[in-house]
């Protein structure tokens, strides 16, 4: 049976709900604004318990939307629907991608400092990138996705729970000249992070870079009771 091409739709919701997700966890306010901190702590306790609710609502749709998309997959009789699930898995970072783009290592000049106790750096570069339109981003391997988070803990610096260790690469698929230039502006991210964190910020371009999709479900996260 032929699919209609208005299916395509529901491509664009799995990724626009994943962005939601995303998006709800931004919205919390973490400033006083005049309450005591008791009264402060039990309005972020309920916001949180709404947005644990919110968010469990928005995976059970995605993971609806995506047993639909594997059955339209299926059909032979429609490749232009083909070809934009495969546009959105890659925008999702579902599916393996291949490309031009750069390749950004954090090199320490110094044995007595590390990057990762300053990740935020880190999610500096990538919120770069990303305004620069890059298609697809990796940091040591590990796909970045709307959901994913860094963490931490035992002084080991965690992406999705998986550890990452120095030194840092960041891989990025998109126009090379202006994902560089994203880095590279005059007094930006790569001369912040040299000038202040005794690193070199090394960035090669690539004509064949290689970005593994996500392959890990949609993180828990634990608001507590």
């Amino acid at each position: 049976m032929k699919i209609k091409i208005p299916y395509k739709s529901v491509v664009v919701s799995s990724v626009f709900l994943g962005v939601l997700i995303s998006l709800q966890f931004k919205t919390i306010n973490l400033e006083n604004e005049g309450m005591t901190t008791s009264k402060k702590g039990e309005q972020l306790l309920i916001e949180l318990k709404s947005l644990k609710k919110e968010s469990n609502s928005l995976k059970e749709q995605i993971n609806t939307i995506k047993r639909e998309i594997d059955k339209y997959k299926e059909d032979e009789g429609d490749d232009i629907l083909k070809s934009e699930i495969k546009y959105y898995e890659e925008l999702a970072g579902y599916t393996n991608v291949k490309g031009t783009g750069i390749i950004v290592k954090l090199i320490n000049n110094s044995s007595e400092d590390s990057i990762i106790y300053n990740y935020d750096l880190i999610l500096s570069i990538v919120n770069k990138l990303n305004s620069a339109q890059a298609s697809a981003i990796s940091i040591n391997g590990e796909r970045i996705v709307f959901d994913t988070y860094l963490d931490l803990k035992d002084d080991s610096l965690y992406i999705n729970n998986t550890k990452i260790k120095e030194p840092i690469t960041i891989k990025a698929i998109g126009n090379k000249e202006t994902l560089e230039s994203a880095l590279r502006i005059k007094y930006g991210i790569a001369w912040e992070i040299e000038k202040y964190y005794n690193y070199k910020v090394d960035i090669k371009s690539d004509d064949n870079i290689s970005i593994s999709g996500y392959d890990k479900k949609i993180k828990d996260i634990d608001f507590g009771n």
